[in-house]
């Protein structure tokens, strides 16, 4: 399917609108299909918008958001969030209030693409064998254009709904959030007052390499991050005069206690009631590790077999990567400084200082200097809401409609950040989850090459995000 294609059946079934109802041009709702392939449409005009963060430049999406927002009669407001170039684009369909709103939270910027290595423009949105390519296809441009277009959708059919639906696109995640949502926490709270729940990015609907879908993952809690620099310090000395504890020699040592020392697993109830869900669709030599995290965990053969699986691993335990090192400005010179930072990630409930301890504790180098560099915790949310019962509704009809067996809605931990730590610090309810089909290759592609979402599973992701603020708000 080329881009010219869905442009021309967007123009057309505009133009079939305007004919039929004339005063009301924007006011028609589409069909299912039709309103996929204005998704469409407007996603590969908004991968074009190169917000790669650095720099951002994220007002430019928030503005093509807005323009789209103004053109459906909804009011929006563009807000910058500390320079020219970055701003937050906010838009609140309103309802009658009867109950608390609900936010669409989505981040505007992306990581970097180098285009040498794509099969087709990373900034180009062009669709290539029925799927569109470009940055930010799946993280997450493809979002922000669902929660809009449903958003629209919802307009056009005169709904009315018993909360606001709040549509929040924001800047800087994927460095932090302090310059995008951290900023909005903190100098524009009132932009989601009267809400009481938050949709974002996190989990997904979890597909094999077929295309079968396994589960509906709803992020229901994420790791709090915890970076870290770890330094030596000693005499600097000349090369040709080995030091045994030299600054370098001294984090060496340290350094190689850490990665050497054994992984301690530490089950939490809401990751056992995960992998219990999902066992059916363990390898046979792990169902049984599956249901009984905590004896697996007493097995050291086991433990091996879980630590395979990188993804699933990070939500049994507290992790540390080992990401920067610094030593040294001259081969002849033993420096009299090194570091190293330090990533780790842990699990809600645990303590940074405590974890600190912990880490002091492996390293057994009272000279070495630890130092936070960032630390953001990261609130669980409840797993029984009537957002959550309203997405195991959407996917219990779905499996009607489709005449299969009702797929598993399941709740996750995620082993990454996400900007909805913000908002559970304000008291939202916030879940991670996009309705859209993600196999192991689409999956490879996020923060890769050549990222790209099916056309198909575009159209369901607006569907079902539709049906799930119907189910939410009536």
């Amino acid at each position: 399917m080329s881009l010219n294609f869905v442009r021309s059946v967007v123009a057309c079934l505009s133009l079939s609108t305007c004919m039929l109802m004339p005063s009301q041009a924007f006011a028609a709702p589409l069909s299912d299909e039709a309103a996929g392939a204005e998704a469409a449409d407007f996603l590969s005009h908004y991968l074009q918008v190169d917000t790669t963060n650095p720099p951002g430049n994220e007002k430019l999406g928030a503005e093509y958001l807005a323009g789209l927002l103004k053109k459906e009669g909804i009011e929006s407001e563009i807000i910058p969030t500390g320079t020219d170039s970055r701003a937050c684009v906010y838009a609140r369909l309103k309802g009658n209030g009867k109950r608390k709103g609900i936010v669409l939270l989505n981040h505007i910027d992306v990581v970097p693409a180098q285009a040498k290595d794509w099969k087709y423009p990373p900034f180009g949105g062009e669709i290539h064998d029925g799927e569109i390519w470009g940055r930010g296809a799946l993280d997450m441009k493809s979002f922000g254009i669902a929660a809009l277009e449903a958003m629209l959708q919802l307009k056009r059919k005169g709904v009315v709904l018993d909360r606001d639906i709040v549509f929040l696109g924001t800047p800087d995640e994927e460095v932090g959030g302090q310059h995008g949502a951290g900023w909005v926490k903190k100098n524009r709270p009132d932009l989601v007052d009267g809400c009481e729940f938050l949709l974002n990015e996190g989990a997904a609907i979890e597909a094999d390499s077929s295309g079968k879908i396994l589960y509906w993952g709803v992020d229901v809690a994420e790791k709090s991050v915890l970076w870290l620099k770890v330094t030596a310090s000693g005499d600097a000395s000349h090369g040709s005069m080995p030091v045994k504890d030299s600054a370098p020699n001294r984090l060496v040592h340290a350094l190689n206690k850490l990665v050497d020392a054994p992984t301690e697993l530490s089950i939490l109830p809401v990751v056992q009631k995960y992998f219990t869900a999902v066992s059916a669709t363990a390898p046979k030599e792990l169902k049984s590790s599956y249901i009984n995290l905590e004896a697996a965990a007493k097995d050291p053969k086991q433990v091996d077999l879980l630590m395979q699986d990188k993804l699933r691993a990070a939500m049994l335990r507290n992790t540390v990567s080992l990401t920067v090192l610094k030593a040294g400005y001259k081969t002849n010179v033993i420096p009299a400084e090194a570091s190293a930072e330090l990533d780790c990630r842990l699990l809600p409930g645990v303590k940074s200082e405590d974890f600190i301890a912990h880490l002091k504790g492996i390293l057994a180098d009272d000279s070495l200097k630890i130092e936070v560099l960032d630390w953001v915790t990261a609130m669980p949310s409840p797993e029984n809401s009537d957002l959550f019962d309203a997405i195991k509704k959407v996917a219990d009809e779905e499996s009607k409609t489709n005449k299969t067996t009702p797929p598993l809605v399941v709740p996750v931990v995620v082993g990454w950040f996400t900007d909805s730590h913000w908002f559970r610090e304000l008291g939202l309810i916030g879940y991670g989850f996009e309705p859209f089909e993600n196999d192991p290759a689409h999956q490879a592609s996020v923060h890769g090459k050549n990222e790209r979402i099916p056309l198909s599973v575009l159209t369901k992701g607006v569907y079902r995000l539709q049906q799930i603020l119907l189910n939410l708000s009536q």
